[in-house]
Order: C-alpha cells, then sequence, then structure tokens
C-alpha cells in the first residue's frame, strides 16, 4: 500500500527508497539480454498519485517560495507516424541512433517470438499499463479497431525514450569543489529598505517587499490561530515583524490600493513602454484576482496586437504569466499566447534570428506553466500537431542552442495533455520504488533521494513495459473479445516511448533552484542518472546562468554559480561533457560578463581565463538567460498613481492624527432642552440626541449654549467617537473650528481640508463621492451671521453631501435666528425648510453632573482635599454652586478655590462672583508655570530672559503679555480669536510682538493661557480672550483692590488724552460676557465704579468721550447700578445700552441719546427735554386706540396696512408708515370675527355675528360682495391659498365653502356636527379644517366636501387652529389654555403643553414657520417655538381679554387686539430669549420679606416659593409647598418661621425657615374685620394687572408689589422738595417699558412712533 499525498503537495522520502531489483541485466543494443539474476517488477495502480485538487493552472512562479501543482482534466496528445508497430518497437529493443546509452534492466520472461498472448498475460499486461502508459488519443493514427491493438500501436508509435545507465555514485571527481552550493539557503526574494509607518512609497519594488511581509505576517497569524503549523511560509525576523506591527490596517489597504490602481494605471496607457512593463510585472504575485486577469488580458492583447516581436513585452508577459495565483489562469490565456508563439516561430524559424531563440525559450516556459496547470485545450489540428512538427523541426537547427531550446519544449509539450505534473510523476515513481508507504513522508516536498530512485525507476519501468509490448504484441491479434477492461484500465499511463526523463530531472532541479536548495541541486546534478544526456546538461548550465545573472540573488549565489560552470566545464570525464555543451558554457559565461555588475563581470572574466578553451569558443548570438526582467530604476507608473487622489489612505491618516491629538481628562455627558425657552426638567443626553439626528433626515443641528457650558468639549468628544467607529464609506467627521477659516461661508469644507493638507484632486473626489459629518464650532467667535449650509451650497447637486452640527453661544444671537442655521426650501421664495433643521441647547450642569467632575478632577494630580471636601465648599458658599453650573467655570473654581478661602473662616458670608474666579485662576495658572520654567534647562539666552522676568515681577509680566495679546486681537482682528502667526511673512507685524523669537515674548508665550495647532495661535478658552481684554480696561493691582493710576485715579482724568482710553477702543454693547465681567468688577470694587461715573460726566464736556462714556453706561446699568434722580444733562452716550435700567427722576435735558437702547428701562419722570434721541430704540410700538372692543386683526400682503374689526361692526384701517387711521369699512350689523387679507392684497375679508360674510375692496371701502346663508354667527372666514374659495365656520354647526368669483354667491355646505370656531385651508388648498365646541378637529375634502381627519382632543371646546406654513401639523387652542400639535398625515396627537391659564382665544403661525403665537383671557400674547413648543416670550400691555393676534409678512411685527379697544404692535427683533425659565412668574397673589430685610419669599402658582435676595434680585433658596397655589405668605417676628395659606384652604401652614420643611398646620375659620381709611400720599399707575400683593422691608422705606402680570417689583419711597417720590429700585418676570411722567418736549430726531409709543406710556411733550 502507498500514501497519497494531500492535494497541492509532493511527499518528501524519509529516507531514499530501496531499488526492487537484486540484480542488474544489461540490455544490449542487439535486443538480447544478458540477465544475470531474476528480479521482479511490481507494478499496480494502487501506487498511482490520488488527483489533486482542480484549478486551471497553480503556482509556477519563479523565485517563489513553494512550487505547488494542480489538476485539470487533461486531453490527449495526439501522435502520429508512419512506422509500423513491429518496426517502432523493434528499434525501441534493437538500438536506435537517437538511443546511444547503455540500457540496464531488470529481467523478464520473454514470451516465445510469435506466440499468443494468453487471457491471463493480457490481465496482467493491462494491469502493467495502467500503472506506466500515459493516456493518449490516437484518432489521428491507422490503428486496429480493437482497442488493445490501438494502444499498442499507440506506444510504438511514439519516439523512443533514452533509458541509460542507473548505476549512481556518490561523488563525481572535480564537479564541483566542496565551496560551490554547500547548503541550502533562503529563496530568492525581492527586498528593499522598509519605509516608516505612514511614509510614503516612492519604489514599486519597496512597494512590492512591504506588501508582501504584510500578507506573510497575515499567513502565520491565521495560521497560529487555527493551531495548524503553516509549513510554507518564511517567518519573518525581528526588524521585519517590528515593521509589520507598526503598520496600521488603513496603511495596508493603501498599499493594496496603491498596487491596483498602478496596474489599473498601465492596462489604461496606449503605450506600453519598456519601463512600465518591467514594474507592472512585479505586482503580479500580489494582485487580487479580478485586477491580476485585467492586466493579463491587457498583456495578451497587447502582444496579439503588435506586428513586431517586442522582447520586452514578450518576457514580461511570460513572467506574468509563472507568476500566477492558483485559479487566475484559465486554460485560454495559455492556449492563446502558445499559438501566437507558435505562429510567430513558424514565421521566423528559419536562420539563426535572435528572434527564434527568444520566441522558443518563451515557448517553453509557457508550456511548462500549461503543463504544471494540467492545460488542456489544444486543438490537435491547429495547435499541438502543428507545433510538434515544428518542434521536430527546430531539433535539428545547426543552432546549437535552438536545437536544444526545442527539444526541450517539444519535452513540455509531450505533458500539456496529461492529467499528471512532471513533478507529481517523479513523486508517484519514487513512491513505487520506496520499500514501504511508511517512507514516504506525508509532505509533499520533492528531495534529491526522491528524484534520482524516481528518475531510476522510471527507467526500470520502461525497459519491463518494451520487454512486455514485445512479447504481447505477436499472439495478440487472434484475441479480441473482453478486451474492453484492459483499454478502461488503461487510462492513466506513462509514455515511455516519447517521453524523457532528463525533462523530469530539470523540472526538479529547476524547483529546487526557486526554493534555494542549491545543496540538493548541487546533489541531484552530480548523481542523476540523466546527467550524461546532452539535452540535461544544456538545462543544467541554463539553469546556472538564469542563476548568475538573476539580481534578486546575493553575489556569493551569483559567483557560486559561474563556479559551478566552470567545474561542469573542467569535469569532461565524470560528466562526458558534449563539446557543444562547453562552447555553450562559455557563451553563458560571455555574456554574464557583459552585466552592469561589476563584481559578476570580475568573477565571469576570471573564470572564463581558467578554462582550457582549445577549440571551444563561444556561440554566436545572443540568447536569453534571464527569466525575469531587470529591476527597473524609474516607477513611472507609481508616480502617476501617487498623484491619484489617496483619499481613504489620507482619511485614515487624519483618523490617527485627530485620535491621537485627542485628550480630555474629565469628560461629562452634557445634558440638553428643545430649546432655550423650554424648562429645565425636560432634559435628555446630548449625545444620543446627536446620534438621533445623524440618522434622520434632518442636515442642519445647532448646539446652543452659553459661554463655558461645554460645546467645544462636546464638538471634540462626538468628533473622536465619530472617528473611534469609522469604516471606509461611512460620512466622514469633521471638526472645523470656525475661527479659524477665512472664508468659511464660501468655502467651508474645502478650506478646512486644505488645512490638513488634502490635495486639489482628493478634495475633488471627497466632494463628488463622500459624505461628511461637520462639526463646526464657534459660529459666535468667527462673528458670522450667514447660513453656511445656504452659502455653501450643502446637499445641492454635485455639491458637498453633509449633516451640519453647528455650535454658538446662545448670547450671540438674537429672538430671530433660526434663518441663520435652518436650510433653505425648494421654491421661489427662498423660506427655511424647517423639517430639515433641528436645535438644542446644553443646560448647566446640575448638582450630580458638578459631582461627578468634582471625582474625575480629584485624582488627577495632588489636591488638597478630597472631593467631599470640595462639594462640601462649593454648596457652603452661597450663590457659588450656580456660578460653577458652568463646566468651564468649574474647572476654573476648582483650581482657584484653595487660594479663594484662604484666610477665611465663615464660608457662609463669602460671596464669589465670576471675575473672581478668573483672577485667582489666571494667578494660579502663571505661578505653576513659573515653577515650572525654572526646572527646565533653558538655554543661556533663555535663562537671561528669564531672570530679568523674575527681577520684574514674572506673574506680573504674562497677566500683562496677555492683556497686550487680547487687546491686539480685538484691535486688529476685531476680536476674532485665532492668529495665524507665518515667521517670514509676519516678522514685520504687530503679531511678531507676542509670537516672534525674542526670548522674552517665548518664555511669556510658553507660559499663557495660549493653544497652538500648527502656525495658529489661541487663547485656550474665549471667555480667556474676553477676561484679559476686560482686564485691559480695568485689573485690580497685587491682590489690593487698587487702580492703575494712568487711567483710572480721579485726579489724573485730565492728564490723558480720552482717545487712548481702553472704553474708547470700541463699543462693547455686544460683548456681554466683557461686559459681564467688568459689571462684577463695579460690585467688588467702588473706584472703578467712581471711574466710570466720571467717564459720564466727562462727556458733558469732552465730546471725544462720548464712546467711553456710553461704555460706561452700559456697563453700570448691566451692574445694576440705579440713576434714579441722577443730573444727567447734556451727556453723550451714543449707543449705549441701558435697556431694563433705572431712571427714575433722572435729569436728561439735552444729553446725545442717538441709537441708545431703552427697552424695558423705567423713565418715569425723566426729562429729556433738547435730548438728541435719533434711532433711539424703545423695544415696543405705539398700540392703535379703537373705539370699541377690537375682536380681530389681520395684516396686508406687503405689510403696509393693518385692519382691526370692532365689536360694533365696522373694521378700521391703518398705515403702518405713520400708524395714522386711513379708512374704515361700515356694514356689517355685528361683531368682526374674522378678518384676512386676499393675496394679492386688494381685497379684504370678514365675518360676523350678523351670519354673513363680506369682500370689500381695501383701495375704496366698498363691499364686493356679501355672502349669506348661515343661519348663526359667522365666526371665521378664510381664503383658500389660490383665491378662488372661501371657507366659513358658524354657530349653525356648518362650514360654507364659496366661489369667491361668481355672483351671486354659491356655496356648499359641510356639517360640522357642532358650533364652529375656527376655519383654516391647508397650505395646498385641498382641504378645510374645523375646530368647534365638542373638542374634535375636522379635516374635509374640499372636492368630495367628505371628511378625511377626525381628531378628538377630549376638551370641551377647541377655540382655534392654525395649519403650519409646511402643512405637516396643525396646532390648536382649547378652552383649558392648553396648545396642541397634531400631525396632518394621520391626525395623530403631538406635544401638548399649557400655554394659558384660561380660554386659549388665538393661535397663529409666523409665515417663515419659526413662531407661534397665542392669546388668550389673560390679558397677554405669548410667543412659543414652532420647533419645540417652547416658551420665547410673554408680551404684557393689554389691560383685558386679547382677542386676536396676527403676524406681519416677514414676520417681524406680531399685531394684536383686544377688549381694551387697542391694537398693539410688537417688534420681534426686540424679543429676548429668557434663558432662566425660573425667572418667569406667573400671576402672583402674596409675598412678604424676611424680618431682617434680606431676603423676599415670592409663592408661585405651581406651590413653589422662591427666596431672594432683597437688595440684588438674586435668587436663592426654593421650597415646595405641592401643587395648590400659595395666596398669603409672612414670616415670624425671629424669620425662624414663615406662614402660608394655600387657595380655597382653611389650613395655615408654618414653616421652618431653614430648613424648608412644614412644623405644623393650624386649622381656622375666615372672619370680617373692620376697615380703617386712610388719605393717599401718592399712587404707582404702572401695572398692567391687578395688584395681588405688597410688604414692607423692616425698617425702610421700601416695599415690594405682586402683579398679576407675573412681575415682583421692590420701591423706594424717597421726599424730593417736599414731593414724596417712589422710585424703582429693582424688579423679575415680565419687563415692560414705563414712561410715566417723562418730559419729551423738544426732543431731536424722536421719530413719530416713538413718540407716541412714549406718550400712550404717560409721558408729556408740553402740548
Amino acid at each position: 500500500m502507498s500514501s497519497s499525498p494531500p492535494p497541492g503537495s509532493l511527499p518528501t522520502p524519509s529516507t531514499p527508497p530501496t531499488s526492487t531489483f537484486s540484480e542488474h541485466s544489461e540490455l544490449t543494443t542487439d535486443g538480447t539480454s544478458n540477465i544475470t539474476t531474476n528480479a521482479q517488477v511490481q507494478l499496480g495502480t494502487s501506487n498511482m498519485l490520488n488527483p489533486l485538487g482542480h484549478h486551471a493552472a497553480g503556482h509556477a512562479t519563479t523565485g517563489s517560495i513553494n512550487n505547488q501543482f494542480s489538476d485539470s482534466n487533461s486531453i490527449s496528445s495526439k501522435n502520429s507516424s508512419e512506422l509500423s508497430v513491429r518496426k517502432r518497437v523493434s528499434r525501441f529493443l534493437k538500438g536506435h541512433s537517437k538511443t546511444n546509452d547503455t540500457i540496464t534492466t531488470a529481467p523478464v520472461s520473454p514470451s516465445p517470438a510469435g506466440a499468443a498472448l494468453t487471457e491471463p498475460a493480457l490481465s496482467e499486461l493491462s494491469s502493467n499499463v495502467e500503472a506506466i502508459i500515459s493516456q493518449a488519443d490516437v484518432t489521428a493514427v491507422t490503428l486496429d479497431s480493437d482497442p488493445l491493438i490501438q494502444r499498442l500501436q499507440f506506444m510504438a508509435a511514439t519516439p523512443t525514450i533514452a533509458i541509460i545507465q542507473v548505476e549512481r555514485t556518490s561523488v563525481i571527481q572535480g564537479v564541483p569543489n566542496p565551496g560551490i552550493f554547500s547548503k541550502n539557503v533562503a529563496a530568492p526574494a525581492l527586498t528593499t529598505d522598509l519605509p516608516r509607518p505612514s511614509a510614503r512609497i516612492e519604489k514599486t519594488t519597496q512597494l512590492v517587499y512591504c506588501y508582501s511581509l504584510l500578507t506573510r505576517a497575515q499567513a502565520l497569524s491565521s495560521s497560529s490561530a487555527s493551531g495548524v503549523a503553516d509549513t510554507q511560509t518564511i517567518a519573518l525576523d525581528e526588524s521585519q515583524l517590528k515593521w509589520v506591527q507598526q503598520v496600521e490596517p488603513f496603511e495596508q489597504d493603501e498599499m493594496r490600493r496603491l498596487i491596483e490602481q498602478l496596474a489599473e494605471e498601465f492596462v489604461a496607457d496606449q503605450i506600453k513602454a519598456h519601463v512600465a512593463i518591467a514594474e507592472v510585472v512585479l505586482v503580479g504575485p500580489i494582485l487580487e484576482h479580478e485586477i491580476y486577469r485585467s492586466l493579463l488580458s491587457s498583456f495578451i492583447s497587447e502582444f496579439e496586437r503588435n506586428t513586431l516581436i517586442d522582447i520586452v513585452l514578450l518576457q514580461g508577459l511570460v513572467q506574468l504569466v509563472e507568476c500566477a495565483s492558483e485559479g487566475y489562469l484559465v486554460d485560454d490565456d495559455l492556449v492563446r499566447i502558445a499559438a501566437v508563439l507558435s505562429k510567430e516561430l513558424a514565421i521566423t524559424h528559419t536562420g539563426t534570428s535572435d528572434h527564434t531563440s527568444y520566441l522558443t525559450w518563451t515557448l517553453s516556459r509557457v508550456l511548462d506553466v500549461m503543463v504544471s496547470g494540467k492545460v488542456k485545450g489544444l486543438n490537435r489540428n491547429q495547435d499541438h500537431q502543428p507545433m510538434l512538427q515544428l518542434l521536430r523541426g527546430l531539433r535539428d537547427s545547426d543552432n546549437v542552442c535552438l536545437k536544444h531550446q526545442a527539444a526541450y519544449a517539444y519535452q513540455a509539450l509531450q505533458y500539456v495533455p496529461d492529467d499528471e505534473t512532471p513533478l507529481e510523476i517523479v513523486w508517484r515513481y519514487a513512491q513505487l520504488a520506496a520499500a514501504s508507504a511508511s517512507s514516504v513522508s506525508s509532505v509533499f516536498k520533492l528531495n534529491p533521494a526522491g528524484l534520482l530512485e524516481s528518475l531510476e525507476s522510471l527507467q526500470k519501468f520502461g525497459a519491463s513495459v518494451a520487454e512486455a509490448v514485445m512479447a504481447g504484441m505477436e499472439g495478440y491479434q487472434g484475441l479480441r473479445d473482453g478486451t474492453g477492461k484492459i483499454v478502461r484500465a488503461s487510462e492513466k499511463k506513462f509514455d515511455f516511448m516519447e517521453k524523457r526523463s532528463w525533462y523530469l530531472a530539470l523540472q526538479g532541479t529547476s524547483l529546487f533552484i526557486q526554493q534555494g536548495r542549491l545543496a540538493d541541486f548541487r546533489e541531484v546534478v552530480c548523481q542523476a542518472p540523466c546527467r550524461h544526456d546532452v539535452d540535461f546538461q544544456w538545462g543544467i548550465c541554463r539553469q546556472l546562468g538564469e542563476t548568475a545573472v538573476d539580481s534578486l540573488w546575493d553575489a556569493s549565489t551569483r559567483q557560486q554559480a559561474i563556479d559551478f560552470l566552470g567545474a561542469l566545464y573542467r569535469s569532461d570525464i565524470d560528466w562526458k561533457l558534449h563539446t557543444e555543451i562547453k562552447r555553450w558554457i562559455m557563451t553563458i559565461l560571455v555574456q554574464i560578463s557583459q552585466l552592469s555588475d561589476p563584481e559578476t563581470i570580475d568573477h565571469a572574466l576570471a573564470v572564463l581565463d581558467g578554462l582550457e578553451k582549445g577549440a571551444n569558443t563561444a556561440l554566436e548570438g545572443s540568447y536569453p538567460l534571464s527569466v525575469r526582467l531587470l529591476l527597473p530604476d524609474a516607477f513611472p507608473l507609481l508616480t502617476r498613481v501617487q498623484e491619484i487622489p489617496r483619499v481613504d489612505y489620507k482619511l485614515h491618516t487624519l483618523k490617527k492624527q485627530r485620535m491621537d491629538e485627542y485628550k480630555q481628562s474629565i469628560y461629562i455627558s452634557p445634558m440638553a432642552k428643545p430649546s432655550l425657552q423650554a424648562p429645565d426638567d425636560n432634559l435628555f443626553p446630548l449625545m444620543q440626541n446627536v446620534m438621533e439626528f445623524l440618522e434622520s433626515d434632518r442636515q442642519v443641528m445647532l448646539i446652543l449654549g452659553d459661554s463655558g457650558v461645554g460645546k467645544s468639549t462636546f464638538n471634540r468628544y462626538l468628533e473622536h467617537q465619530l472617528w473611534q467607529g469609522y469604516k471606509t464609506g461611512d460620512r466622514i467627521p469633521l471638526f472645523i473650528s470656525l475661527p479659524s477659516l477665512y472664508r468659511p461661508e464660501r468655502e467651508l469644507v474645502t478650506e478646512q481640508l486644505e488645512t490638513l493638507n488634502f490635495s486639489d484632486e482628493q478634495i475633488r473626489e471627497l466632494k463628488l463621492h463622500r459624505r461628511f459629518t461637520l462639526i463646526c464650532d464657534g459660529y459666535d467667535e468667527s462673528q458670522l451671521t450667514s447660513n453656511l449650509h445656504a452659502t455653501n451650497f450643502l446637499n445641492q447637486l454635485e455639491q458637498w453631501d453633509t449633516k451640519l452640527i453647528i455650535t454658538c453661544r446662545s448670547q450671540y444671537l438674537g429672538s430671530d435666528y433660526r434663518h441663520r442655521f435652518a436650510p433653505k426650501a425648494d421654491g421661489p421664495y427662498y423660506c427655511s425648510a424647517d423639517n430639515l433643521f433641528h436645535e438644542v441647547v446644553i443646560t448647566p450642569f446640575s448638582y450630580y453632573q458638578i459631582e461627578e467632575y468634582v471625582e474625575q478632577y480629584v485624582p488627577l494630580e495632588p489636591r488638597p482635599w478630597f472631593a467631599e471636601d470640595y462639594m462640601d465648599k462649593l454648596t457652603t458658599i452661597p450663590n457659588l454652586m450656580d456660578l460653577v453650573k458652568n463646566p468651564f467655570l468649574l474647572s476654573l473654581c476648582l483650581e482657584a478655590l484653595p487660594s479663594v478661602i484662604e484666610g477665611e473662616t465663615d464660608l457662609s458670608r463669602l460671596q464669589v462672583t465670576r471675575v473672581q474666579l478668573y483672577d485667582n485662576f489666571v494667578g494660579h495658572w502663571m505661578a505653576v508655570n513659573k515653577r515650572r520654567l525654572q526646572d527646565l534647562k533653558l538655554s543661556e539666552k533663555l535663562l537671561e530672559a528669564y531672570e530679568a522676568l523674575l527681577d520684574n515681577g514674572f506673574e506680573k509680566a504674562g497677566i500683562e503679555f496677555q492683556q497686550d495679546l487680547a487687546a491686539a486681537i480685538f484691535r486688529k482682528q476685531d476680536g476674532r480669536p485665532v492668529v495665524d502667526y507665518i515667521p517670514r511673512r509676519d516678522k514685520d507685524s504687530w503679531k511678531a510682538e507676542f509670537f516672534g523669537p525674542d526670548p522674552e515674548a517665548t518664555l511669556l508665550r510658553d507660559a499663557s493661557l495660549l493653544s497652538r495647532a500648527a502656525r495658529q495661535f489661541r487663547f485656550v478658552h474665549r471667555s480667556i480672550l474676553e477676561y484679559f481684554y476686560s482686564c485691559t480696561i480695568f485689573m485690580p493691582i497685587n491682590n489690593t483692590e487698587e487702580i492703575d493710576p494712568q487711567y483710572f485715579s480721579k485726579s489724573n482724568i485730565p492728564n490723558f488724552s480720552i482717545a487712548d482710553h481702553p472704553l474708547s477702543r470700541r463699543i462693547l454693547v455686544t460683548e456681554l460676557p466683557i461686559l459681564q465681567f467688568l459689571a462684577d468688577r463695579v460690585h467688588s470694587n467702588p473706584n472703578f465704579r467712581q471711574h466710570l461715573n466720571s467717564l459720564i460726566e466727562r462727556s458733558k464736556t469732552d465730546e471725544q468721550a462720548d464712546r467711553a462714556a456710553a461704555n460706561a453706561i452700559t456697563i453700570l446699568v448691566k451692574a445694576g447700578i440705579r440713576f434714579n434722580g441722577a443730573d444727567l444733562r447734556g451727556i453723550r452716550i451714543p449707543g449705549a445700552d441701558v435697556s431694563t435700567g433705572k431712571f427714575d427722576t433722572a435729569q436728561l435735558q439735552g444729553a446725545d441719546l442717538t441709537g441708545v437702547n431703552f427697552a424695558k428701562s423705567w423713565i418715569r419722570q425723566t426729562d429729556f427735554t433738547g435730548a438728541q434721541m435719533e434711532e433711539a430704540q424703545f423695544g415696543e410700538l405705539a398700540y392703535l386706540k379703537m373705539p370699541d372692543r377690537v375682536c380681530s386683526c389681520a395684516y396686508s400682503p406687503d405689510g403696509k396696512s393693518v385692519v382691526g374689526g370692532l365689536n360694533n361692526g365696522d373694521i378700521i384701517m391703518y398705515d403702518t408708515t405713520t400708524w395714522t387711521q386711513v379708512k374704515t369699512f361700515q356694514g356689517h350689523e355685528g361683531t368682526v370675527s374674522s378678518l384676512e387679507f386676499t393675496a394679492s392684497g386688494h381685497q379684504l375679508l370678514s365675518a360676523s355675528s350678523d351670519n354673513t360674510v363680506r369682500l370689500w375692496d381695501k383701495e375704496t371701502g366698498r363691499s364686493l360682495l356679501g355672502l349669506e346663508g348661515h343661519s348663526g354667527a359667522v365666526t371665521a372666514a378664510t381664503f383658500s391659498p389660490s383665491g378662488k374659495q372661501i371657507a366659513s365656520g358658524s354657530d349653525d354647526k356648518s362650514i360654507r365653502l364659496w366661489d369667491a368669483h361668481s355672483s351671486p354667491a354659491t356655496s356648499v355646505s359641510i356639517d360640522h356636527g357642532s358650533k364652529v370656531s375656527s376655519v383654516t385651508y391647508s397650505p395646498d388648498g385641498l382641504h378645510v379644517a374645523s375646530s368647534g365646541d365638542d373638542g374634535v378637529i375636522r379635516v374635509f375634502d374640499i372636492l368630495t366636501g367628505l371628511p378625511k381627519l377626525t381628531m378628538d382632543s377630549g376638551s370641551r371646546l377647541i377655540s382655534c387652529i392654525t395649519y403650519s406654513p409646511d402643512g405637516q401639523c396643525i396646532v390648536s387652542g382649547d378652552d383649558n389654555g392648553e396648545l396642541q400639535f397634531w400631525t396632518t398625515v394621520d391626525g395623530q396627537p403631538g406635544p401638548k403643553w399649557e400655554g394659558h391659564p384660561s380660554l386659549v382665544l388665538s393661535v397663529t403661525f409666523s409665515s417663515n414657520g419659526h413662531w407661534i403665537a397665542s392669546s388668550s383671557y389673560d390679558y397677554t400674547v405669548k410667543l412659543w417655538s414652532a420647533q419645540t413648543g417652547g416658551l420665547v416670550y410673554v408680551f404684557s400691555g393689554h389691560s383685558y381679554f386679547v382677542y386676536d393676534v396676527a403676524f406681519s409678512p416677514d414676520s417681524s411685527l406680531l399685531v394684536s387686539s383686544g377688549y381694551d379697544s387697542t391694537v398693539r404692535i410688537w417688534q420681534m427683533n426686540s424679543v429676548e430669549a429668557v434663558l432662566d425659565s425660573s425667572n418667569i412668574i406667573d400671576t402672583l397673589y402674596a409675598l412678604a420679606y424676611s424680618p431682617n430685610g434680606q431676603h423676599l419669599l415670592i409663592p408661585t402658582q405651581d406651590g413653589h416659593l422662591r427666596l431672594y435676595d432683597a437688595s440684588t434680585g438674586a435668587p436663592s433658596l426654593a421650597l415646595s409647598s405641592g401643587q395648590a397655589r400659595v395666596e398669603h405668605v409672612a414670616y415670624s417676628p425671629d424669620g425662624l418661621r414663615l406662614a402660608t395659606v394655600e387657595s380655597f384652604s382653611n389650613e395655615v401652614k408654618v414653616w421652618d425657615a431653614k430648613t424648608g420643611q412644614v412644623d405644623f398646620t393650624l386649622h381656622c375659620q375666615t372672619e370680617d374685620d373692620g376697615m380703617k381709611k386712610w388719605k393717599c400720599r401718592t399712587k404707582i399707575p404702572d401695572f398692567s394687572r391687578t395688584v395681588q400683593g405688597i410688604a414692607w422691608r423692616p425698617g425702610t422705606l421700601e416695599f415690594v408689589t405682586g402683579s398679576g402680570d407675573g412681575s415682583v417689583r421692590v420701591w423706594k419711597l424717597k421726599f424730593e422738595s417736599s414731593t414724596l417720590v417712589v422710585q424703582l429700585l429693582w424688579n423679575t418676570g415680565p419687563a415692560s417699558l414705563v414712561a410715566t411722567g417723562a418730559a419729551i418736549a423738544d426732543t431731536v430726531g424722536l421719530s413719530d412712533a416713538n413718540r407716541r409709543l412714549l406718550l400712550q406710556r404717560g409721558a408729556t411733550d408740553g402740548s
């Protein structure tokens, strides 16, 4: 029994096989045999090699590590011969001129001549034939019809095999010397220097080597993971392994991309340059299947197309074929190549053309590949037979090399149809000769002993078969029955008549060289039984020549190959070297001596000189030796490929860079809410919300938040998380610092990618084929106002495909900001696509987030306290927890806290401000960095500069450096925080002072709160920049609270130019954080407050002081400083912001108040006589006084007219430019319940309680059409969007659809089912919706009148409804004061919220879709966010019910009409975002001062009691009494307890004032008391709603009032000239302008609208 090898491997006998022949017998040339001893020959089918796994052509790679063989169904070779069977067999047995060697064979028992073969003999012969005769197709030979006779005839028809002696000797004298090929070495392989990780690869040789190492490493890793040893892959050495471990996966992907693109570049190139051919074949062994096939097809097509033979193309093609991986070649590839080669060879074979040699040599190599791949497909008549005949002819050529090369090709052609490769045959016969199956290795690896034994066995079997055939031929003619089995048993065989063993031997030696097994090669060469065969000698010399010229071999190996050739030349006795082989050796050495390698040349010449040439001369002509093209010196393909956008590689490089750069020691997941106005109890994780946005169809997300709330921290964390999960094809996260870009409004993505060193081609590729998540940080810092999505054309055709996330400080934006961010909808009106926009607001830290931050903070460095200690101090110091809810302030506070409380014993009395935290943090930072620099080894110049700084005060110098830099940034860059510094460009600019090479600047810059990214510098946080700029205006020195006399000493004011004052540099109105820092200074530094007042005073006489004075008064007002009764006559404060300021009884006569903002200020009895008031702002417009209750209102489409419908049936129209009445429409006999203009604005539609609808001509006031048909009051009427139809709703429970252009009017009635309160069309005009007193909303199809949707609210009454501009939803208002969204697709209810405490009378959308306005019985108009339903603003001013609201067409104004007979106009640009929802207080019913007068207690409708600082209004403690409203509250005299009475309750709850816990409850009954009358000394008429509570502050003339409008106001009584005056100290809740008694006579530039407003507010103009 014998074991078969695993597919794809050649077994190596573990010991040399033992011959089964006990003696030799010599077969003489006359056919007789001298038999000395009987011997037996073992034949049998069990020794056949099992078929290998099929593939068309396997590994035949020259220079590859392992040579694997594959199987394919072979076709039979076709041979023809004109010799008879007997003649051919006789020639074989008797000898032939081509069979000159002595034949040694095992004896057989010959049958008598002419004796017939018996059936048992035939059966035995069949078994033998099955094992040793190759399959052949004999259809082209004239054969006997009997199958066995056919087989024997074909065997006789093939040329004789040269069977030579098989004696083996262990050593051949003189061939070669012991130093030649004495050991096996590593296989030849391409090696280069290894590049640094991520470095650019410039050479294709390096690219191939690197990628090969990576694939080897993967193979070894997979083998290790599977537990199966990999014996075929060479292990990596230490340096290779280290390099592989440093390579990122994306770098390997990039190498693969380069390799593929390199091949594709060659295929696409019309001109196949020789250098490109040499370059592209290098990547052949490592190409993926599809790319390899494309490349090979390109080569073949080019070869077929060329009319002249291109030797380089030819060699490149063969080299590419030889390196094919398993399964890459198909039969047709090689058949096509062989056919073209054969055709060319037929043309050029005459003569001694070099082309003929090259073609023959190339054909040999192609046939070798076909043999190893068991390729079939050669057509007998068209390909195989003509090729055989051609090669036979070339074997007789006078050209020695051509003759032997043709003989080699002829042998290869014999194996093309076989199902066994030559090496598989070698293995099988080595196994047959083995003593037992156990002596055969299970590893399919050929060794020298196995090769030699197999060659011996083949020759012995050949002789035995010849004897058997000769004996059987005579008697077989008569036996023709039952022979089918013999034919079937003969399907696999070895043809000893034609195939030569030297070809097999050369296949084995070639494999040894490929694998670096040079010692094995030497052994076979020295001991091969066919070594005297001239063709074998020629082949060995060629293999040595190929080794000597192969640059992949080291110099030593190449020189040993030359020495081997010399040794063979000299071993004439042992090798019986033919003369032509000696000439061949000399030819090879001569060609080697013509190489470019000096060492190899010298060595070849030395060997040539040592040879005894005699008559031997080198052959004429040039003969191919190199098996591969020379390695190229240039790499044009790679160069071109490198210029192709390396997008994925660059992206992965960017990913690695950004991942490495991310450093965030503390990260607390932020929480967010839907809008600025949303309450803080509706929070959600910001990250989760962002991820939902990225998965949605929305395109833009705006993240708002206060300065320092953590927007940038979150952005960087978000980018880090997205990069972490990034895979090729995902959205590419791109963090963009907007202030660092020059033109983000136009080149947002392009400019950012350019800063990241992406090429133009890469950017173009990314723009067209990739998607991005843009994380844009610092919209406010870049001072942008444009819509980045719109101006960059994002998500438009052939533009950037993005998800845009923008962060911005809340303070930077006004009330109407959505248009800056929302994508623009398609269409001619450039409206916002609100469905593509998403907005959230980062909320301040909660207590638990602060606690988590502290717990992460403490372990980072040695700290003075534990986390519990920090938390204890944060909670003990008053108001500090509210301050550090801002994450950046928290970080500053934790650093500064030890120095802040140093020396303090009672922390409960300590007051800490924001600016104080910054002061302490900066001082701590500078001290730490001073010590750090001390520990550094500084250069001599730096050390000298450092010592100078120490002498002058290092901390002071560092702070001044940063102040000067901040001032320069605002002065030179208008506050743009990023400084771009390029030394060569900016060496003479202002930047050099801070970023140049000066040693002191270098040290101070290094110690400052600056960050650097390449050439860009910035402060670590925007608030640090703002802090240092505020310090240029005021900065206490050495914590002594002293001020710099240069600017702030009152005595020195006249001595300096006011133009040089820091407050004269720029108007600070829009720089709210800077104002806040300075406002903090006002409270802690009385001298600073005094200095600001002095600047205001100076402006009276110095015109140049106007800007400084405007800033000064703005700072003071922001600090809460009151100017009640102040003498401000003649001050110059143009552009100042004094909104919410207190100026009661102030003297402002002759003041320059140009452009001053007085919104919500108190200017009661203020004297403005003669003041300059051009463009002064008051935040409101004058209301329009009507003669009766105004029940409806509407704006004209052009915004130039507003109308009000009265209770008496009249309609009054006003001109909005002058706010004067221009027309009255009369005709209705009942309340005008609804008004609406047509889209053109030429007609006006009205509905009335007189049961009619009327259409009016706007210009003439004439009634054009009266629509009668309702039997009850018409509550609403509206136009369809086209204007062709009118819908009306009535108390008669019907809806009527009217033709707007027919006369008389016709209508269709639709039953609503209850009294109709509201009717509205959908924006597309296809549906009409109605609501009524059954609490149901119904949507009808206007064409059929059939209901489409029914939405039941569960309320008793839906009083009003409105469609959103996009038609996606309906908003309703009900009798409970609730507002609710409804989807129009399926009628599902959406968010619902409490809008008003009582019935909602009107609700409408703004035309831009941003806002919803509602009005109610509560006297207010409220503005809501259309996206979130959050409250934006409360408009207070009406003194009674507000019936209707309407937006102007541009949404800039809101008009409301009320029971108080007024139409009020509200400016949307005056709307301020209410960031702290706790300040939104509903109707107040009670309040009380603490006995010590320090606190004010205010209960609210939601059952909470809020404690405020009585002096400043700062909120403090909050208590909860449950859900019931507290209507009365009082303190105990000692202030330890307080008592409350809830609504509709007969209980008094007594509370512990410190703990907020209820001590006990008193039950009581209400009794009537007597009333004492008092004389009124003065009154305060400035309340819009009922005053619900009043309380005196103990020991003072101050008292507090609470009003039904939600305001809390603290007042002070004082006597001025014996007149009792009441002045406002502070207030909370809704604020409004109060101007009672203000004198505005003779003011200059005050607009008519503002004059009307002030007069309505109680001002007097002397008329």
